[in-house]
């Protein structure tokens, strides 16, 4: 409310005559020539002495004191003054008007409580009365006119909300993340401190529910169109069940930005001016009740649409979503640790039904690994699409580590209230299992790997060839360790020892790997069995090299097609091979061939000089179709 004009300085003289609000030409100030002249200041100091007079004398007041008695027309205009001028303009004249109103108020409430005969003071309290509640009245208005000019500033610097202009909408659309210096809700220092004297007054004279309900009133006004503005009435509820999964991540997306503008700035912003009006332990509880007024119907709407989210039907790439609408709820609890405590219990039960609902959907990883039972082998031993699959879930699924692992603590704890106790000594012995050390969420991850493991055991029995299947689990086991490596959550999820399980593992696929491929291919560079009487036998060498060429030739032909997807295990592969077979057959090849080449047709036997033997292991595992022959699996 803005008054036009300024009003003069008060002066520091009480005049000779008062004239009352009500215009009353015949009630003049008392004719003491002392009373008269005093200052504000000098009345306000005998008002305080007559308010402590009443608090310790133990006899009756009979009479007003002489200084006391024009006191309500002092006030009265003092109020004509701040009608004039209104509130908020000079910080002096703000103090002194709010100074005498508490003043008249303390006098008038402590003269009812003695509820005195006395006609002359009587009359001076009906009419300090009537003074003071149309001080009260000026207050209370000047207090809704204090609280709704950051509205209405607002207003003006977003153009009164009609900006032409089509960008500004979605400009705000962004909830302002960026703008690290935006502070809710917007009021200087100044206007805080005047509100705080002015509901001081309203409350000290009694006035407590009035004053709050305009603080209510302007406060969920401004609150409603800070959260209209961001797109809360977007938030449909009963839309939940009906719209498809992709339609409902952008509702759920909208929901967190949301709440979490509501946990950053909105709630915090509205706690701190509640605190600033309204402080001091004895408003604590009066703190509580705005507050909690304030927010509980947002919040409560919030909980409701998380309600309607987890009700929706269970699926696997739900449980990220779940997974932010938990840590959102979680980040919400500490902006309202000063509401009231139902409103804390109704956000835990919400996240626990978004946790029950994610521990669920994360058994269901586990049951379509067990139930992954397809017949037909990946060709080529290349990497299963499951384990790709369970792999990529689980990185994902450690970006919340913290989350799943309180996630899995709590269903752990609910599960085992609902069960018999177990006794001491098996619960002492599970205490001190290694994997009972871990962390909740690291349990599920190991329970999954086991399943993975057990699953890719299976599958790899469906490969005829024990080498290819071999070269599918080692695949298989290198994509996984390289997985677990690249992630520090899953690594340190999983620990070092898992992780050289797992490497020696994988050199254990090798070494079969090897011995199955190349273990007759080395048998037939044997120096046994080449000589009968003491001399070669041409006869005998001719077959082993021509043993050696269709057992090379197969494998060449068989393994180019094979894919060894990772190019550092490829080269290892590669490099092993040609550590292992090179070196015999040059030394097979360097004793033998001579006695080959003495004989016709000598290069029907001897297919491949040494360094061809390399180039060949440079063709394995490829996967090029130009040389793909029969398969074998």
């Amino acid at each position: 409310m803005e008054k036009p004009g300024d009003h003069a300085t008060e002066s520091e003289t009480i005049p000779d005559e008062y004239q009352s609000h009500n215009n009353d030409p015949t009630e003049t100030a008392t004719p003491e020539s002392k009373s008269s002249q005093l200052s504000l200041s000098q009345v306000m100091e005998a008002v305080d002495d007559f308010i402590q007079s009443l608090s310790s004398s133990t006899d009756p007041l009979q009479d007003i004191p002489p200084a006391v008695e024009p006191f309500p027309e002092t006030v009265d205009s003092l109020v004509s003054k701040m009608e004039s001028s209104g509130i908020g303009r000079d910080e002096s004249e703000d103090s002194a008007f709010i100074d005498a109103v508490n003043r008249i108020s303390k006098s008038v409430l402590r003269l009812r409580d003695l509820n005195l005969d006395s006609t002359p003071v009587s009359s001076w309290l009906n009419r300090a009365s009537s003074v003071q509640h149309r001080a009260v009245s000026l207050l209370d208005e000047e207090f809704r006119h204090l609280l709704d000019r950051s509205r209405e500033n607002k207003k003006k610097k977003n153009g009164d909300g009609n900006n032409p202009d089509p960008s500004y909408e979605s400009d705000q659309s962004g909830l302002h993340d960026n703008d690290q210096e935006e502070t809710f809700p917007d009021f200087p220092p100044e206007s805080i401190s005047t509100l705080k004297k002015i509901a001081g007054a309203m409350i000290s004279a009694g006035y407590e529910t009035e004053c709050c309900m305009s603080y209510e009133t302007s406060r969920r006004h401004a609150f409603k169109e800070e959260l209209n503005e961001i797109g809360f009435e977007g938030i449909n509820v009963e839309d939940v069940q009906r719209i498809p999964w992709e339609s409902l991540q952008g509702e759920i997306a909208s929901w967190i930005s949301i709440v979490r503008r509501c946990s950053s700035l909105l709630f915090p912003g509205e706690l701190s001016l509640c605190n600033g009006v309204f402080p001091g332990q004895d408003h604590s509880l009066l703190r509580k009740r705005l507050f909690t007024g304030l927010i509980s119907a947002v919040t409560i709407r919030f909980l409701d649409f998380s309600g309607a989210v987890v009700l929706t039907k269970r699926s696997s790439e739900k449980l990220f979503k779940f997974l932010d609408m938990y840590e959102t709820l979680r980040e919400l609890i500490p902006a309202l640790e000063q509401s009231d405590s139902n409103l804390i219990h109704d956000i835990k039960m919400a996240q626990t039904k978004l946790g029950e609902a994610a521990v669920t959907i994360f058994g269901e990883l586990e049951n379509s690994i067990k139930t992954d039972i397809g017949r037909t082998p990946v060709p080529s031993g290349a990497v299963h699409p499951l384990t790709r699959y369970t792999m990529n879930y689980l990185k994902y699924a450690c970006e919340y580590k913290d989350t799943l692992d309180q996630v899995f603590q709590h269903y752990e704890k609910a599960e085992s209230d609902q069960t018999e106790p177990e006794p001491e000594t098996k619960r002492n012995q599970r205490e001190d299992d290694e994997e009972y050390k871990t962390s909740a969420f690291a349990r599920q991850m190991i329970r999954v790997m086991e399943l993975l493991d057990a699953n890719l055991e299976v599958k790899s029995g469906l490969y005829r060839d024990p080498s290819l299947r071999s070269i599918f689990l080692m695949n298989n086991g290198r994509y996984i360790l390289q997985k677990i490596k690249g992630s520090t959550e899953i690594r340190d999820l999983m620990g070092q020892a898992w992780t050289r399980k797992r490497s020696t593992e994988l050199r254990q696929y090798h070494k079969s790997y090897q011995r199955e491929t190349w273990g007759k291919v080395l048998q037939c560079m044997n120096q046994e069995g080449l000589q009968v009487n003491g001399k070669v036998s041409k006869t005998v060498l001719k077959e082993r090299f021509k043993i050696f060429n269709n057992m090379f030739d197969e494998i060449h032909k068989t393994q180019s097609t094979w894919i060894v997807s990772d190019e550092q295990m490829q080269s290892e592969l590669r490099v092993s091979i040609a550590a292992l077979v090179i070196p015999a057959y040059r030394s097979f090849f360097g004793r033998y061939k001579q006695h080959i080449d003495s004989g016709k047709h000598s290069d029907k036997y001897v297919k491949y000089q040494p360094e061809d033997i390399e180039s060949v292991i440079d063709d394995l595992f490829d996967g090029n179709p130009a040389s793909m022959g029969r398969k074998r699996t």
